[in-house]
């Protein structure tokens, strides 16, 4: 059995913390007038005393001064720091993620870090993977720093597929072989041996039938050649010959050949309840003592070529705090080099001279040795996020019914993308030059 060891992204605790250092605080108040604020969404004792000890280091050269680092809830973390923008009480700076992030400097409330970053030839802002600013740059202006982009890949049961005779999926990837084409095919090998309950596929995190979609969806749409939206025109491309064909190909693992969990039932895979899923880094602290042997493999390619896709999360500038320009020094000096080093240990880094020490770093993190580099590093360098419209909160809103529908057994996926995109087109087109 693979065993874990100190995870890449440690879990969020339930246990409310109290870190001595440069002070951890409460995500409800603004915070003592003379110090730097910093939200977060973390409650890992471990990453908040990494945290302090860093911002500690920051005080003792830019004036002595505190950093408040406040954790927020995940659940409440957008609604709060919202509240706080709304009021004109803003933090400093802070954790945000990619879509929140896009509509926020859309709306004037971040601090474009532009300047700052690419005028000082010791940031080397060019040692960033150009594809992690997807989200985070527009055109000269830089809305934030992504300190963590997690790749998605496939990990897999080795003992249900091994009692099939199914072919391991990271064997197949070596040659090229994992394809979405290859795990329909392990599926219906593996589906016969499986008890009552159990399924050869699980969605990324069970969550293609609610709010997850896209996790699965996109790169599935990608190894078919298609996408969601193209970013020059806002025109929606859900229903392209190419993305009606990932859809359909998903179809037929759900309702024809029953291999992929179907709408209305679950099987988790952290439970050995399905043999394949998607997942990223974070998620590999929950086999700690699983029954099983398990293995890593980057997501199947498909018709339109490999896939490699990320999440993330960046560190933003708010705009009307206190202390804007210390925030941006702030920002600056936790996404250097240094200090990209330091996070690394917990959060995946988009530095790629932090990625060739990738091997050193994760040497006893919860990935096997040999896929540190297919699987994390390639999948990093490789990569691209989700591309987030500025309207993405009302793009999820007007989406979610619409996928209710598709994935009823006897829905047509032209008819239905058809008018997904009828709706979605005038959503995307906000961000187009002219519109």
């Amino acid at each position: 059995m693979r065993r874990l060891r100190a995870p890449l992204l440690g879990a969020a605790v339930a246990a409310t913390l109290a870190v001595t250092g440069c002070g951890v605080g409460s995500g409800d108040s603004g915070g003592s007038s003379d110090n730097m604020t910093m939200t977060v969404w973390t409650t890992n004792p471990d990453q908040l005393k990494l945290l302090n000890d860093l911002t500690a280091e920051f005080s003792k050269t830019h004036g002595g001064g505190k950093v408040e680092i406040q954790s927020i809830p995940q659940a409440d973390y957008l609604t709060k720091i919202s509240i706080r923008l709304s009021g004109g009480t803003p933090p400093d700076l802070g954790w945000m993620g990619a879509p929140d992030a896009v509509g926020m400097a859309k709306n004037g409330q971040l601090v474009d870090l532009g300047p700052q970053l690419k005028d000082d030839a010791s940031y080397q802002f060019d040692d960033f993977v150009p594809a992690s600013f997807t989200n985070w740059q527009s055109g000269d202006q830089v809305w934030g720093v992504p300190f963590s982009t997690s790749p998605f890949f496939t990990i897999y049961n080795k003992d249900l597929l091994a009692k099939a005779g199914a072919q391991d999926p990271a064997k197949l990837a070596a040659t090229g072989g994992w394809t979405w084409q290859a795990l329909s095919d392990l599926g219906r090998k593996v589906q016969p041996t499986l008890p009552t309950g159990s399924y050869a596929f699980q969605s990324n995190d069970g969550g293609i039938y609610g709010k997850l979609v896209w996790t699965t969806l996109e790169p599935l749409i990608r190894a078919y050649g298609g996408k969601v939206f193209d970013p020059d025109t806002g025109q929606c491309q859900l229903n392209s010959p190419e993305s009606v064909a990932a859809i359909q190909a998903y179809r037929a693992m759900a309702f024809t050949d029953k291999t992929a969990v179907p709408p209305g039932n679950e099987a988790d895979f952290f439970a050995g309840k399905a043999a394949v899923t998607f997942t990223q880094t974070s998620r590999l602290s929950q086999l700690k003592g699983a029954g099983f042997d398990w293995g890593v493999a980057p997501l199947p390619a498909g018709p339109g070529g490999p896939v490699n896709f990320t999440g993330q999360a960046g560190l933003v500038a708010f705009k009307g705090g206190k202390h804007e320009k210390l925030a941006t020094e702030l920002v600056k000096y936790l996404s250097g080099k240094e200090g990209t080093q330091k996070l690394a240990s917990f959060f995946p880094p988009a530095r790629k001279s932090v990625l060739a020490e990738a091997e050193q770093i994760y040497a006893q993190g919860p990935l096997p040795k040999d896929a540190i580099d297919p699987v994390l590093v390639s999948s990093i360098e490789k990569g691209y996020p989700f591309r987030y419209p500025s309207a993405w909160p009302e793009v999820l809103q007007t989406s979610a019914p619409v996928f209710d529908k598709l994935w009823a057994q006897n829905a047509n996926a032209q008819d239905v993308m058809n008018d997904l995109c009828q709706q979605l087109d005038p959503l995307l087109k906000r961000d187009v030059a002219g519109s």
